[in-house]
């Protein structure tokens, strides 16, 4: 683990931080969530957003923009490729590239490294090259603390987990500015990832993993711990005080989709998973969810609630939402509203991380679909919930067994709902832990110390 630095005898007054990886300018829920939640435990711990370097910014190695207060809205500035994918369904990406010169080829632009054998030459690139990476090197040099919100980059080899390891790299080795990467899941089974965070994890100041999956991987390779995600700091709304005002007549319609449900009466959610790929069987994907949502239909006796949490999942859900005449829940809504809605549904079917968190917040039980990583399993484990994980990609043949699951939880009851529910308390408190590098007292501020 790097050199600990005391932040309070540095700064003079508030903290200066660059937040790197600011994922509120993703519309997916759990990424806004996250780093909302995040930006304002950074702010009542005494730190101050520096500077910001969005999700964006780092998909497209565009260092960086300067802070302003457009940098803590919910509806970040968008430039026309941002909006081209948005309104462009995923299937045709290669139209929009012609028709708007986008060449989709990140993988050319910027410094960042491929290998770790690359970083000291991209290193000393950024340092030599003042023109392009000036604002760069600015900011960290003028930041007190370089905090990297890792969420769920850290997998594969792309170019996301690639950036955030150089940069934490770049700020150790080059200005001597503590980092610290927290909030994150990891998954070193790519040999160029595993060992670049061979290098640089141990030069970090903290180390915070959102599972204990992750942890437990890592805690004989560099120092760090467990965090719950800072997403539960989003609390439910208690249903007999939110049902009222939430029943009015198009309250969850966010134009262009309709959710017209009660939400005063007995209803569970679905939802959708990182796992599918528009390179897949889109229809197979579609027939599938319209095969789980009629079999529920016949075996619950509440309402079914469609919700898309992400491009993907809105892409999916709407013909599902139109074919069988069910309320779709969709990506536009604002967080805590749909905070508010998972936490207060009977049940969360599905293969979302964040959106599991809204609702195991509420003492809602999920019944977890699988995702493109380990996380629903890591997820549903620490919350003492059955850890069978059912198929994201053949759901016709798991309906019936979700549905049996489904009742299961249904017959446990309200018992059930306040086990979950006090779990996810504590895990609300767990979560400031991610932004312990910022009280004086660090690292035995931290809740659990650092692992050795």
């Amino acid at each position: 683990m790097g050199q600990t630095y005391c932040l309070e005898c540095r700064r003079g007054g508030a903290v200066k931080v660059l937040f790197i990886n600011d994922s509120s300018s993703n519309p997916n829920w759990g990424d806004r969530a996250a780093a909302i939640a995040l930006k304002s435990m950074i702010q009542a711990k005494g730190g101050t957003l520096h500077a910001v370097i969005t999700e964006d910014d780092l998909a497209e190695s565009r260092f960086f923009q300067p802070i302003d207060e457009s940098i803590c809205s919910e509806a970040p500035k968008r430039s026309l490729k941002d909006w081209a994918r948005l309104v462009t369904p995923p299937v045709i990406p290669k139209l929009w590239q012609k028709l708007y010169g986008l060449s989709g080829n990140q993988e050319e632009q910027g410094c960042i490294p491929r290998t770790l054998s690359q970083f000291e030459e991209c290193a000393d690139l950024v340092l030599k090259d003042s023109d392009t990476y000036a604002p760069l090197v600015d900011a960290v040099r003028s930041s007190d603390l370089v905090l990297i919100h890792g969420d769920g980059c850290m997998v594969g080899n792309g170019l996301l987990p690639r950036s955030e390891l150089f940069l934490a790299y770049l700020a150790k080795t080059r200005f001597s500015t503590p980092v610290a990467l927290i909030n994150h899941t990891t998954d070193f089974s790519h040999p160029d990832l595993d060992e670049m965070a061979s290098a640089v994890y141990p030069l970090l100041d903290d180390v915070t993993y959102r599972d204990e999956t992750s942890a437990s991987l890592c805690k004989d390779r560099w120092p760090g711990r467990y965090a719950a995600d800072t997403a539960f700091l989003f609390e439910p709304a208690e249903k007999a005080q939110w049902a009222p005002l939430a029943n009015r007549s198009t309250y969850f319609d966010v134009w262009p989709d309709q959710a017209a449900f009660n939400p005063d009466k007995p209803y569970l959610c679905i939802g959708g998973s990182s796992i599918y790929s528009f390179d897949g069987p889109v229809q197979d994907y579609i027939e599938g969810f319209k095969r789980l949502a009629d079999s529920l239909r016949d075996s619950y006796d509440g309402q079914v609630v469609l919700t898309a949490s992400d491009i993907k999942d809105q892409t999916l859900f709407r013909p599902v939402a139109r074919e069988l005449g069910l309320p779709l829940v969709g990506l536009t809504t604002p967080v805590q509203q749909v905070v508010d809605i998972l936490g207060n549904a009977q049940a969360y079917v599905g293969g979302r991380w964040h959106p599991s968190i809204f609702a195991l917040r509420g003492g809602t039980p999920v019944i977890p679909l699988s995702s493109k990583t380990f996380k629903m399993q890591a997820l549903i484990a620490m919350a003492s919930l059955p850890t069978t994980t059912f198929d994201s990609l053949n759901l016709a043949e798991e309906a019936e067994a979700i549905g049996h699951t489904l009742q299961e939880f249904l017959r446990q009851g309200d018992e059930l709902r306040r086990q979950v529910k006090s779990w996810a308390q504590v895990q609300a408190k767990s979560s400031w832990d991610n932004v312990a590098i910022l009280s004086p007292d660090f690292p035995s501020s931290s809740s659990k110390g650092l692992l050795q």
